[in-house]
Order: structure tokens, then C-alpha cells, then sequence
């Protein structure tokens, strides 16, 4: 099964309700996506800044600011999770550009190198100056359409 997050600052009711009033679980379940709800603390905004799926099986995710059952979950489903660097939090703003090949903000080497070991092909990107004034490499791209 696909999964589909929801995310929102943990103080927000609204996120988990609103996503069963607009019965947008009911449309997905058909489909075989799995509708989860994943309460962020309110200074993260976007999701794309804590956790990002490199594949299948792998994910990037800075751990520390995503909530346990949302961990515990993605371990049931084999998902191994990569941390962050704690120097380089911004590397989870990265893009998949296929399964396991990433264009990667280039000075994050250090979680550059835990991908690698993982099978991770990194296509680095210098954007630091960018970062400076905030949002990451998967801010300023748009969806791609593909099969895979």
C-alpha cells in the first residue's frame, strides 16, 4: 500500500479532521494509498524539511522533530530511516530524482556519505547560498510525473 501524509503543527486539530470531513481517506483507500496524518511542531511548516523518501525501502529523515508512532510505523513497513548529519538538518530538502539517485545540496557531504553507504547515488547541487534565505532544492522544483 501507497502512503499519503498530512502534516501539521501538532497544536492543530484541524489537520486530522479536516482530511476525514473532506473524505479524502474514503477517495484514496480505493486507489490503495494509505491516508497518514503527521503532526509537525509548528516552526517546521513543510514536511520536505524533516523527511524525504529516497526509496521504496529508505527514507531521510530528521528524527528528532518527527513523532514516534510516525517512525514506528515506517520501521513495521521495512522502511530504513537515514538521519541527517545534525550539522546539516537541511539535507532532508532534497529531490529523488529516481529511486536512489538524489540531487543533493552539495556542501551536506557528511549525510551525503550515510546515503552512499546506503546504495545512494548523490548528484550534488551547490545551493547554500540559497538555503541562506531559506527553502532547499525541493522547495524550488514542481511534482514530476513519472513511472518508476
Amino acid at each position: 500500500m501507497t502512503l499519503c501524509l498530512i502534516c501539521g503543527p501538532l497544536d492543530d486539530r484541524m489537520t486530522p479532521r479536516c482530511a476525514r470531513l473532506c473524505g479524502l481517506a474514503a477517495i484514496l483507500e480505493p486507489l490503495g494509498i494509505e491516508l497518514v496524518t503527521v503532526p509537525l511542531p509548528g516552526y517546521t511548516i513543510h514536511v520536505d524539511g524533516q523527511f524525504h523518501m529516497v526509496d521504496d525501502d529508505l527514507a531521510l529523515a530528521n528524527t528528532h522533530r518527527l513523532p514516534y508512532e510516525f517512525l514506528a510505523r515506517l520501521d513495521d513497513l521495512g522502511i530504513k530511516v537515514v538521519s541527517p548529519h545534525p550539522d546539516e538538518q537541511y539535507a532532508c530538502n532534497s529531490l529523488t530524482v529516481r529511486p536512489r539517485r538524489l540531487l543533493f545540496p552539495a556542501h551536506c557531504v557528511r549525510t551525503a556519505d550515510r546515503l552512499a553507504a546506503e546504495g545512494v547515488e548523490i548528484v550534488p547541487v551547490p545551493y547554500d547560498e540559497i538555503l541562506k534565505n531559506g527553502g532547499g532544492i525541493h522547495c524550488s522544483t514542481m511534482e514530476l510525473v513519472r513511472d518508476w
